[in-house]
């Protein structure tokens, strides 16, 4: 039996079939994958390529049997044996390998801010051999820009060249280069790397009105709110922690050195320099998140969703809630097994969801829960966002709540406020 769109839904997929070349930035949960299956059978599209992620192929095999009205031969390409099929399933990781692969009538990048960095391999292959100018391309994503403005050049140098040249009416500068683009549009600054090494560093962006109307007509932004899905609750949960564990959260860091990095969008830095102290302080954190998790479960029946980074806190929080019945999603979990774990979530025997947090923020619906708390944090907002939005339902009506927990008085809770800050300069052009 088809699925049922929803009013909005309708109207995105008529926005989308009327257009060869579109962007449709809808936020996690609002039915893009629906939209676009839809917006294909409009368009008599036969013949069509899916790039998404590795856990997104499951979700589009099953999609075109929920939406189409087209029977179609669907392949997931690596997976099912070679052969003929109508619709052809990719991911990313494989796309160098399915160079070779013509004659669509229809290409859907899902997920695209995969390939939004042009000097990367598999945004080549994309751009470069996997989409011509002649293609009907739709770009489809709820984080068109996950690290910074800048991220927008690629896909709309692909579809939208014309964007990019002057308009000396409007007192707009050439930016079909990506550098150009990106001196227009990011605030950026060198960093020193060394006394004969620096590199460009975006730390904000800038102009966002003239980009916003250079782009206008090419994209489509839905928020959850629009469609009657309430945005969750934010807040941080400070967890208190003996004077020792808050001095080894801090470690030898430089407090002042590292708010600066966040500030200027240097979290690839953060990253590596800081990666064995986030270990030790998700630790800390895990055995605090547990004392507080067994409270919150133990006043009802709730469910609880607890996002993380490293495998050895999912291991302590697995290992310590296992009389609520846990279900563990990470790295490891087969593609198969996602839509097992959905399902068991929504039974009443399951009430905590252990979701690493970049396994888990996509292509699985965690709505069973109003509370999602983040044990640990990724420097990526675009990663805090779409785990966020996997507690949201268009059905539910109770609120939810989100709650990124942080070592009190320490190191971590400055670098929780700091990296939620990040957003701000991103949603003044995709509002």
């Amino acid at each position: 039996m088809l699925m049922k769109p929803l009013p909005h839904q309708e109207i995105g997929a008529k926005w989308l079939a009327e257009r060869r070349r579109a962007f449709l930035f809808w936020a996690p949960r609002t039915g893009k994958t629906g939209t676009a299956i839809i917006a294909a059978d409009m368009r008599f599209a036969r013949r069509i390529l899916v790039l998404t992620t590795a856990s997104g192929r499951g979700v589009w095999r099953k999609a075109f049997c929920d939406w189409s009205n087209m029977p179609r031969v669907v392949r997931v390409f690596g997976v099912d044996a070679p052969g003929e099929c109508d619709v052809l399933i990719v991911s990313y990781d494989m796309a160098t390998r399915a160079i070779g692969e013509r004659g669509f009538d229809l290409i859907l990048l899902d997920e695209d801010q995969k390939v939004v960095n042009p000097e990367t391999k598999r945004a080549q292959a994309v751009y470069g051999s996997l989409v011509q100018p002649g293609d009907v391309v739709w770009n489809l994503t709820g984080s068109p820009c996950p690290l910074h403005i800048g991220n927008m050049w690629t896909r709309v140098a692909a579809s939208f060249p014309e964007r990019l040249e002057a308009d000396a009416r409007r007192g707009w500068p050439d930016v079909k280069s990506f550098e150009a683009f990106r001196n227009r549009y990011c605030i950026v600054r060198r960093k020193k790397l060394s006394p004969w090494t620096s590199i460009d560093v975006v730390v904000g962006s800038c102009n966002e009105q003239e980009l916003y109307e250079r782009l206008e007509g090419t994209f489509q932004r839905l928020s959850q709110a629009e469609i009657g899905i309430s945005d969750p609750f934010y807040d941080t949960l400070p967890l208190i922690v003996t004077e020792a564990q808050r001095r080894e959260a801090d470690g030898n860091a430089d407090r002042k050195q590292v708010l600066a990095a966040i500030a200027s969008g240097r979290t690839r830095d953060l990253e590596m320099s800081l990666a064995r102290l986030r270990q030790v302080t998700g630790v800390i954190k895990a055995n605090a998140v547990v004392s507080a998790a067994k409270d919150f479960l133990e006043k009802g029946d709730d469910k609880l969703v607890i996002a993380f980074w490293h495998r050895e806190v999912g291991d302590i929080l697995a290992r310590e809630l296992n009389a609520f019945g846990v279900l563990r999603l990470d790295g490891s979990t087969p593609p198969k097994t996602r839509e097992t774990l959905e399902a068991l979530f929504r039974g009443e025997n399951r009430r905590v969801f252990l979701a690493q947090i970049t396994a888990a923020s996509e292509a699985i619906s965690l709505a069973p829960a109003n509370d999602l708390w983040f044990c640990e944090m990724s420097f990526s907002p675009k990663d805090m966002d779409q785990m966020s939005k996997r507690v949201t339902n268009i059905e539910k009506k109770t609120p939810c709540f989100v709650k990124v927990c942080c070592v009190a008085g320490s190191l971590d809770e400055a670098m929780t406020e700091g990296l939620m800050r990040k957003w701000a300069g991103i949603r003044k052009v995709i509002r």
